[in-house]
């Protein structure tokens, strides 16, 4: 920390004739890339980390002879710098998920073809209207859930089918919600459809990465920012903006002063923290838009195998209906329901978990859960595949994580409801006599790409520019 505090006291940026210094709260892509900014203009700064390491949600680990990724792990859109550097340094996998490779078990039967049939009708229409429903005044404040619903049950009024198929059908239904629930880290009863007319990466798919992935998107940015200008297990307490300089005070104790700050946390940690992070505290209407706003919570679970057990070509394996289920409140394997082998660790199943199961799974071991998960597939694939068991498992909890507290934002109910834009409240600075003295970044800051690392990286770099403007103007 010595160190830490003489390289503080050394640093004189020029802008124009303006001598500043600029705190930045938070390594993550938000951050690196607002560091990376100032380098290029010469401004100085200091990044605040509180963890021991820098990506943020970006977090890959070794495994064989590549990275997986406990956090982000496709690239939305393709107009934009992420995508670039994934052309550049050659990210994108060689092999694509065959999206046909589908297994479905409803209460440990697989799904016939007549089924798959009839379902693929209903959710390939639905999927579409869901999309111009977010853009229709009278509907788009509605959940998912709820218009899901409202179109599953006109469906199933048309369709002849035995009680037995009207239960696959509403275990389909369950999975279909799922989906929903995974892809945009929200409760989908809370996921409002608003998000559908709001988010645009402008493509209609995501890039799939190589073994290499992130690992190398975020080796790229950092290696921009010198390693002496980021303080490492640096927790901020408290920003202090009553003075003519901020005050950023550490959890040891110690303090430095800045003419301006970038706050680059989570959504989530905004959430538990705001009240006394900033002296003075956030405006009312800022600090609801942060409360009102939703941040969801996903995992994913690295499942390792000494063989893989399920077939060649499989994508996705997906459960619903437990076998021998007489519970009626939900528990950890109600939320157990998506299961894909990775395109290049063949020994790797990856469980993805949405709803109540990340904080479930965040309660127990390593080997309680392997036990949960052993149990869980070999009862409900019995019928279907040779289930072996688990060797190890690999997971980060993102609900329990003190710098996360959750995976990524989007827009509640209470937001639609609100009738405000919360987005831009959030990213709407502290200004004094004009002066940007808090701003905000953060993938939940980007009005289109909210969720995305490109949304936080477009933040950082937005909050940089904003910050250098109003300098080079004096």
């Amino acid at each position: 920390m010595k160190t830490l505090l003489l390289l503080i006291c050394s640093l004189c940026g020029y802008v124009q004739g303006q001598n500043i210094t600029v705190a930045i709260i938070g390594a993550g892509f938000a951050g690196l890339r607002a560091a990376q900014r100032f380098e290029q203009l010469g401004i100085n700064y200091m990044i605040f980390e509180g963890s021991d390491r820098v990506g943020g949600r970006v977090f890959p680990f070794s495994y064989q002879s590549g990275y997986l990724q406990y956090g982000a792990e496709y690239v939305n859109g393709e107009d934009n710098e992420i995508y670039e550097t994934v052309k550049k340094n050659n990210l994108l996998s060689a092999t694509e998920i065959d999206e046909e490779g589908y297994e479905t078990v409803v209460y440990g039967q697989e799904v016939n073809n007549k089924m798959y049939k009839i379902w693929d009708k209903f959710e390939s229409s639905t999927n579409e209207k869901l999309e111009r429903d977010g853009a229709r005044k009278e509907v788009k404040n509605q959940s998912v859930s709820e218009r899901i619903d409202f179109y599953f049950s006109d469906f199933m009024k048309a369709q002849k089918l035995s009680q037995s198929e009207q239960t696959v059908m509403q275990n389909m239904n369950k999975l279909f919600k799922n989906q929903y629930q995974l892809e945009w880290s929200a409760p989908s009863t809370d996921l409002c459809l608003r998000n559908f007319d709001t988010w645009d990466s402008g493509v209609d798919s995501e890039a799939t990465l190589n073994e290499i992935g992130f690992k190398s998107i975020l080796d790229e940015l950092a290696s921009k920012v010198p390693k002496t200008k980021i303080g490492m297990s640096s927790k901020v307490v408290n920003v202090d903006y009553t003075g003519t300089k901020v005050k950023i005070m550490l959890s040891n104790g110690q303090y430095f002063l800045f003419d301006s700050v970038i706050i680059t946390a989570s959504l989530g940690y905004l959430k538990k923290h705001k009240t006394t992070l900033f002296t003075p505290a956030l405006s009312v209407s800022k600090s609801a838009a942060i409360d009102r706003f939703g941040f969801g919570n996903n995992m994913k679970i690295f499942l390792e195998y000494n063989d893989p057990w399920w077939p060649n070509g499989m994508s996705t394996i997906q459960i619903s209906g437990r076998v021998g289920n007489t519970e009626t409140s939900n528990s950890l394997e109600d939320d157990l329901m998506v299961f894909q082998p990775f395109l290049w660790a063949r020994k790797i199943l990856v469980a993805w978990v949405a709803g109540n199961g990340p904080l479930e799974a965040s309660k127990l071991t390593d080997s309680q859960l392997m036990t949960v998960l052993d149990n869980h597939l070999d009862t409900n694939l019995k019928n279907v595949y040779i289930v072996s068991k688990i060797q190890r498992i690999h997971r980060h909890s993102w609900i329990s994580d003190e710098f996360a507290l959750g995976s990524y934002s989007y827009i509640s109910n209470k937001s639609c409801q609100s009738n405000t834009d919360d987005i831009k409240l959030m990213r709407d600075p502290i200004l004094t006599n004009r002066r940007p003295v808090i701003c905000f970044a953060g993938e939940h800051t980007d009005s289109e790409m909210f969720q995305t690392v490109v949304g936080a990286a477009r933040s950082g770099l937005r909050e940089a520019d904003r910050i250098a403007n109003y300098y080079s103007l004096l």
